[in-house]
């Protein structure tokens, strides 16, 4: 019985390799495009729990002076921080791009070219 189940799925064999490529390729890139968001959002939420322990500080005029100077730099390495995410999830689209173009190259190969 199990060998007629086993003989059921051969002629299928040429297909199940490269759809195992391909999920696998789809998962590492999922996974690291949530690693990607997830350390983007844990800095931005840093920031804003430090911003709020800062601005809890003020108690007079010139501690908010200080506070508003500060959040000149603040600002600045926000600016900073979401150039550099856009640049990393730019070259990341990029790379994905270019390794899917890879992997669906050399199935079709594979397929018509055995």
């Amino acid at each position: 019985m199990n060998e007629r189940l086993a003989g059921f799925g051969a002629p299928f064999g040429p297909l199940i390799k490269p759809l195992t490529k391909v999920n696998r390729f789809m998962l590492a890139q999922l996974e690291k495009g949530v690693t990607l968001g997830l350390d983007s959002m844990r800095a931005y939420a840093d920031l804003g729990v430090a911003q709020v322990k800062v601005a809890l500080k003020v108690t007079d005029s010139h501690s908010l002076h200080e506070f508003a100077d500060s959040q000149f730099a603040v600002l600045s390495f926000v600016g900073h921080r979401m150039l550099d995410d856009s640049r990393v999830l730019n070259e990341w689209g990029m790379e994905s791009c270019n390794q899917a173009h890879g992997l669906v190259r050399e199935n079709m190969m594979r397929l018509f070219f055995k």
